[in-house]
């Protein structure tokens, strides 16, 4: 039997698991002489939580990657992937097409012996409320609108929207509504914040209306409801739910929704994550002690499951320097995710310019081509305690083809030379071409 690699596995963990809740992701580069093959099939856990960062120039296969692992999810066996969920944070608007089969790589598929899958089953592709009649219209393969609830946000995540100082008139105004409202402990809308703002008493009239006309045009943005999407209804046992924010790229006039979009949702999985984590922990207990009056077991089938969260062009919201109001929410989870079961998988083009936590935290490392001096000096900075050579030498020595990767597993201190596989499902990651 060849010897199969499984990144992010201790020696004990692949004796007693072997290849069982691992997703096959491509083949370990082998050198002989001047010749290179591809030889041992690679593998990635994903039964536990991990931070992985995905590097590389553009166009060298980031998203494609991210996909794969993804894919791997969705199609492991149904005992398996009934304790898992992928939610993708889709900035680019490309990861819809996943739900169709790639007969466009029919060829390369057949080398390695791999058929083309249809995921439409399996792929849900949520967008903003506020487009989602729109896009049904246009013939474009959308599943549910998405919406946030406007009682989720405090007085600081509007004012970071906005991007405005909390000691500013304005800001201050807007902190002092919004927490009124949240005092009252029920559910409310934009309207509610216009009509609160009409009837403070401390505020200029000026005031007043630079802060309503800030309001009205977030109800603009079609993302903002009184009751909001649920996590249980994004996160979806076995499958693989695509939150296409794609359009707030153009849309928001510099406003930070995406980012808003990730804080929430991020604040919101790990703590549903931290209580899940507490009734999976008595439903185990359970299974040998009689006393419990309550069916934990069945308790924990309602809880949200094991999350994998996906971002692309992760510096814009992780950047080394200043922040984002999606950064403290995400550098929480890549400090505190472990224990409630949150996996991060952050692609990036810039490896020098993302969060320094992003660096040191990470326990696998997937790098495809990267040629700036920053880059290459971020990522061999981490590399370096345990690469018996420069991570130019193992970035030159890699076949000039796209997928081609290196991998460092911090687990077994091991750096692997990769391909990744071809996908099952249609990349829309492509570049167009006028040809």
């Amino acid at each position: 039997m060849p010897y199969q690699i499984i990144l992010g596995r201790s020696k004990d963990e692949r004796e007693e698991l072997g290849t069982k809740g691992a997703v096959f992701i491509g083949k370990q580069y082998v050198t002989m002489g001047k010749t290179t093959s591809m030889a041992n099939e690679v593998y990635l856990d994903v039964a536990k939580p991990h931070v992985i960062l995905i590097s590389g120039k553009r166009g060298s296969g980031k998203s494609y990657t991210m996909s794969v692992i993804a894919e791997g999810v969705a199609e492991m066996p149904e005992e398996v992937k009934n304790n898992l969920s992928c939610l993708f944070f889709d900035t680019m608007g490309i990861f819809w097409s996943m739900k169709y089969p790639n007969y466009r790589q029919r060829e390369l598929l057949d080398e390695w012996r791999i058929e083309p899958k249809d995921f439409s089953d399996r792929i849900i592709v949520f967008v903003p409320k506020g487009v989602f009649e729109e896009m049904k219209e246009k013939g474009i393969p959308v599943d549910e609108p998405f919406s946030l609830r406007v009682s989720d946000l405090d007085g600081m995540d509007w004012c970071s929207t906005f991007d405005l100082s909390i000691n500013e008139p304005l800001g201050v105004l807007i902190l002092r509504v919004i927490n009124r409202l949240r005092k009252k402990g029920k559910p409310f809308d934009i309207s509610d914040i216009v009509g609160e703002i009409e009837s403070d008493e401390r505020a200029d009239k000026d005031t007043k209306e630079a802060a309503i006309a800030r309001f009205k045009m977030a109800e603009g943005w079609g993302i903002f409801d009184k009751e909001g999407t649920t996590t249980k209804e994004l996160l979806r046992r076995g499958k693989v739910s695509v939150l296409d924010v794609s359009y707030y790229s153009h849309a928001s006039r510099g406003f930070s929704i995406r980012a808003l979009v990730i804080a929430l949702l991020a604040r919101k999985i790990l703590k549903e994550r931290m209580t899940a984590r507490k009734i999976e922990e008595l439903a185990s207990i359970q299974r040998g002690w009689s006393y419990f009056k309550v069916d934990y077991k069945e308790k924990k089938q309602e809880q949200i499951p094991l999350v994998w969260i996906f971002i692309d062009e992760a510096h814009e919201f992780l950047p080394r320097t200043g922040e984002t109001i999606a950064t403290g929410p995400l550098i929480q989870i890549i400090r505190e995710g472990r224990q409630p079961g949150i996996s991060l998988v952050l692609a990036t083009q810039q490896p020098g310019k993302i969060h320094t936590d992003v660096m040191t935290q990470c326990d696998l490392i997937i790098s495809h081509r990267v040629t700036s001096s920053m880059d290459v000096k971020a990522l061999s900075d981490i590399m370096q305690s345990y690469m018996p050579y420069s991570l130019t030498r193992y970035l030159d020595e890699l076949p000039k083809l796209r997928g081609a990767a290196i991998t460092l597993d911090d687990k077994q201190e091991r750096v692997y030379p990769i391909q990744i596989r071809p996908k099952y499902t249609w990349h829309g990651g492509e570049e167009p071409s006028a040809i």
